[in-house]
């Protein structure tokens, strides 16, 4: 389909189609065909052929600019509007090419991203701490009011089985943690018939179940679920150390283990 533009009485053809993917408005249009046209025009030819303003021709002639249909020289006075060569428009796709390339890496790289976050909302990424002997008693402290958060908004229990030379090492963490325990939170723990165990049954009070697992137990690290936690203590062997893992998936399925073993001893 051909529409025709006359300007300063000469009658341009062109073949609209051409122009319907660059969405050009019917102003847009008239103008870049009016240069097209002419050659070259200033503003001032361009608002007497276009039969608009000054201003408003010159607006509409740098929005051709910047959409690289027209150049605009600016060293002469007054400045020429001409129409982009074709050398420019290939420079131009090419440029417009490269900016595409890079929007949509950026934009991959950023749905990666999202996705790793929302991941993480749900699962998030396992971190692990280990902790040396030294510090083991200061470490206990600082992080069991995490853990014990932890609990109260996954499941207000410790799990898991609880090795009894803890008592000669850290007992003094067990009467601290005990005078603090927030409410609701308890502890089902599996341990070892030790005389320091026993001890401790009638000392901390009926939230603190413990069931013994067997006469002898091959268990030779205290292994806590709390939360979103998994924590291995070594009290057994020097050096001691605390591993501290914080995985949701991984407590959930070790507190599994645990909560269906604690009906099953006596």
């Amino acid at each position: 389909m051909l529409t025709s533009v006359r300007q300063q009485d000469r009658l341009y053809f062109m073949d609209k189609s051409l122009f319907e993917p660059l969405n050009l408005s019917e102003s847009e249009l008239t103008v870049y065909t009016a240069v097209l046209d002419a050659g070259s025009m200033t503003p001032t030819a361009l608002a007497k052929a276009t039969g608009v303003k000054r201003t408003t021709g010159y607006s509409i002639a740098r929005n051709l600019v910047e959409k690289g249909l027209l150049i605009e020289d600016r060293t002469r006075r007054p400045q020429v509007f001409t129409p982009a060569t074709p050398e420019h428009m290939e420079a131009l796709i090419e440029a417009e090419r490269s900016a595409f390339a890079l929007r949509e890496k950026s934009l991959k790289n950023l749905a990666n991203e999202i996705g790793k976050v929302s991941a993480k909302r749900s699962y998030p990424v396992p971190t692990v701490r280990f902790i040396e002997e030294d510090k083991i008693g200061a470490f206990l402290r600082q992080q069991t009011p995490e853990w014990d958060k932890s609990m109260l908004e996954v499941e207000p229990n410790w799990w898991g089985f609880n090795d009894h030379t803890l008592h000669d090492y850290h007992g003094d963490w067990l009467d601290w943690y005990w005078k603090r325990v927030p409410d609701g939170v308890g502890v089902r723990l599996l341990t070892n018939r030790a005389p320091k165990e026993v001890e401790a049954g009638k000392k901390y009070g009926d939230r603190r179940q413990m069931k013994y697992f067997g006469e002898v137990t091959n268990f030779l690290s205290s292994f806590w679920i709390t939360g979103d936690y998994v924590i291995m203590l070594n009290t057994r062997t020097h050096p001691f150390y605390l591993v501290e893992i914080h995985d949701k998936l991984m407590a959930h399925d070790q507190r599994e283990v645990f909560k269906n073993l604690w009906p099953l001893v006596q």
